[in-house]
């Protein structure tokens, strides 16, 4: 599990759909850790576009990247089928003593996670700063 030379600008770390646009951020932030990654999401995570959010994060742990932040300030909708993967994600990287975090989610977002009490099971910060800061 080797990120060296890992070209995050193709296609198996991105997705341009016509409900979801996923980016992976190639240059690291402040406090990115070394195996940490932070993808940009935008749109909506429903049924029909949830599949290329689970085929990319596969990928990134496929490459040693297991603490994974997911910036929704841009994600409009999400619906069950979304919440299922970052919690599946998650799962798997509890194992490899990694995790996943949720950054600055819209009202609309923080609403579903509260209502669906998945706020507290998942790593949920107001801003992606303070998630690289507790990481």
């Amino acid at each position: 599990m080797t990120n060296q030379g890992t070209d995050f600008t193709n296609s198996n770390f991105n997705h341009q759909g016509t409900e979801l646009q996923i980016n992976t951020r190639v240059k690291p932030e402040l406090n990115q850790p070394i195996d940490g990654i932070i993808l940009d999401i935008t749109g909506d995570l429903n049924l029909y576009s949830t599949p290329a959010l689970k085929q990319i994060l596969s990928n990134l742990v496929e490459v040693g990247k297991i603490k994974i932040f997911v910036n929704v300030e841009n994600l409009h909708y999400i619906d069950s089928s979304g919440l299922g993967a970052f919690l599946a994600i998650q799962s798997k990287l509890m194992k490899m003593n990694g995790y996943i975090k949720i950054c600055c989610p819209t009202k609309q977002v923080l609403a579903v996670l509260e209502l669906t009490k998945l706020k507290t099971m998942l790593k949920v910060n107001l801003n992606l700063a303070d998630a690289l800061k507790s990481s």
